[in-house]
């Protein structure tokens, strides 16, 4: 299970089985009745407040209104499907307030054919269809309920029962459902307090086993369980101590949070939990890329993770094609996500990206029987992309950015990198030399002649638009940090992406959600081409720039506008991995006195 919050603490997204896929809730609502007037938290006179609390990956919501304050609390039990709310009532004593809970599902993604009703054995509300059910309940249990139907035959949905203070207790509904509970609390004896649930399973006996077990250890130990964890959890991560303002070793620890939690059991990375988008564009960022999910790799091995980083490799090779490729991107159960590439729907840069990801993964843990285990995949795609090098360069397909089919400098970077990568593992494993190493030399000396005059973006045409992608050239070592090119390379980005306000555009003439809007992503690898260049100090700046634009909860998207308002996917989990990984590098290079403050 993986749930995501709303700003007024509404649950937005509810998956379930995987990480990231399905997202089974439509609407969640919470109401507030007090002294004869009821509110949705949502309204203009309920004033709300929300962190992310970086020592045991909780989130806290506080609303006020009239005289009374709200307070959750709320956690993901870290090995069962069940989320827990702690609520609390500051009032006056002798005042009575009521809570609404009001929930609208989209099981598997569709609402028709579900079922709810109330569980008179658990005393809770259960919505099912497909396998798949999610159980509503709280403790001590809910005042009253309703179970009922929305947009059908004139009817709006249970939320409306709720306005007026009271809920009908309607015990069973299908088709077209919703439900809600109501939480009494009195602040004058122990009712001040209350804890809310939401458990998942594939099916009824197992989420009522979960509930057995949760009222037999109560739902405030289990809390406290949740929250011990996540505090040890973070507290065995290596977190920068010195030398940085608090906000970036804040958004730093948030980072390890939101990459932990971007896992799926079933190895997938995915790039953002965030499924608004689906919204306006018809589509999310629920999928697994290659490429995104290899720079999570190297962030995951950097602070102790790297068991995840095993598990991705392993869903990546069972999911290679046959001939050595990885589709676009695919759902973390590893079926093809949608596309608007053409066929074959392949993008170099991310096939070896792969292989690079695998080097990684043995650089940090020197782990040669799963490197041997992961030979296969490593040779099948190294023979792939150098079977499309033509002439010493790639063959043109998608760009790193997915909007261009050419040959672009990135891609030959990322092959030239694979290729090496793959390599290196054949020696590490005593595998017989196949001639990647002398493919990616020449991929290289054909693409650095393409720089004798100029900076490129392209190498089948000319294109000298600056594209902060190039970086990834001086920050791989393709390009020698004493080299000039490299100096030149960094120089056009500054001149032509960096924004008075701070922050990397993409490329020029970037016009994806806005014009060349800023991305953390960009500007942290100009962060990095910068410290290879032995400039810490504005490196230092851009990782603030970065640390700034995440949200009052510390989640980093992908891009902000000039006002520095997130306008795609938040959080993305590339840009965490990237925050992750230039934050290391700098702390790196105060350790060991190659920077001082």
């Amino acid at each position: 299970m993986a749930v995501v919050l709303d700003e007024r603490a509404n649950i937005l997204h509810l998956y379930y089985p995987y990480v990231g896929m399905w997202q089974n809730m439509h609407t969640s609502r919470t109401g507030i009745f007090h002294a004869r007037a009821f509110s949705w938290t949502n309204s203009d006179d309920v004033e709300v407040s929300q962190e992310h609390l970086e020592s045991n990956h909780s989130v806290e919501t506080h609303f006020k209104f009239r005289s009374a304050t709200l307070n959750f609390l709320d956690a993901v039990h870290p090995q069962l499907n069940v989320f827990i709310r702690r609520v609390r009532l500051d009032a006056k004593s002798g005042e009575v307030l009521k809570v609404f809970f009001y929930n609208r599902l989209n099981i598997c993604e569709f609402e028709q054919g579900e079922t709810v009703f109330y569980d008179d054995d658990t005393k809770s509300l259960v919505h099912f269809k497909n396998g798949t059910f999610f159980m509503f309940g709280s403790s001590p249990a809910f005042s009253s309920h309703a179970c009922g139907e929305h947009t059908v035959r004139g009817l709006s949905g249970t939320y409306v029962d709720a306005e007026d203070g009271e809920l009908r207790r309607n015990d069973v509904s299908q088709g077209l459902v919703d439900s809600t509970f109501e939480v009494t609390l009195r602040p004058d004896d122990a009712g001040s307090e209350a804890y809310v649930y939401v458990i998942a399973g594939r099916s009824l006996s197992e989420v009522t086993d979960t509930w057995n077990y949760l009222m037999n250890k109560g739902l405030a130990k289990t809390m406290h369980e949740t929250l011990s964890f996540w505090s040890s959890w973070i507290s065995h991560k290596p977190v920068p101590d010195s030398g940085l303002p608090d906000s970036v070793k804040r958004v730093f620890k948030l980072s390890l949070y939101t990459l932990e939690n971007s896992v799926d059991r079933n190895g997938a990375i995915v790039a953002s939990l965030d499924s608004r988008t689906a919204k306006t564009s018809g589509n999310s960022y629920n999928y697994c890329w290659w490429r995104d999910a290899s720079y999570v790799t190297y962030a995951l091995n950097l602070v102790g993770l790297s068991n995840l980083s095993l598990e991705f490799l392993r869903f990546a090779h069972r999911y290679q094609l046959p001939d050595g490729s990885f589709y676009h991107r695919v759902r973390p159960d590893g079926s093809w996500g949608s596309t608007w590439h053409r066929k074959p729907f392949i993008q170099l840069d991310q096939t070896a990206s792969i292989i690079s990801a695998v080097y990684d993964y043995y650089s940090k843990t020197r782990d040669v029987e799963n490197l041997l285990e992961l030979w296969p995949m490593v040779r099948s795609a190294a023979f792939y992309i150098a079977s499309k090098v033509q002439d010493g360069l790639p063959i043109p397909s998608y760009d790193l950015w997915e909007e261009e089919h050419s040959v672009h400098v990135y891609t030959a970077g990322a092959v030239w990198h694979g290729l090496v990568a793959a390599e290196l593992i054949g020696d590490v494993l005593g595998k017989e030399r196949r001639g990647w190493l002398d493919v990616a030399k020449l991929v290289r000396r054909k693409t650095l002649e393409r720089f004798t005059h100029s900076i490129t973006r392209r190498l089948d045409t000319e294109d000298g638009r600056a594209d902060s992608a190039s970086l990834m050239l001086v920050n791989t070592g393709f390009v020698e940090g004493g080299d000039p090119i490299a100096r030149r390379i960094v120089d056009q980005v500054e001149t032509k992406l960096l924004k008075p306000g701070g922050g990397v555009a993409r490329y020029e003439g970037d016009a994806y959600y806005g014009h060349e809007n800023p991305w953390v992503i960009s500007t942290l690898w100009l962060a990095q081409a910068k410290m290879i260049l032995g400039d810490f100090e504005t490196a230092k700046r851009h990782i603030e720039w970065a640390a700034s634009c995440a949200s009052s909860t510390g989640l980093l998207p992908e891009q902000v506008d000039h006002a520095k308002r997130n306008t795609s996917v938040i959080p993305l989990t590339w840009s965490h991995a990237t925050y992750v990984n230039t934050v290391t590098m700098l702390v790196t290079g105060l350790r060991e006195g190659t920077y001082r403050h």
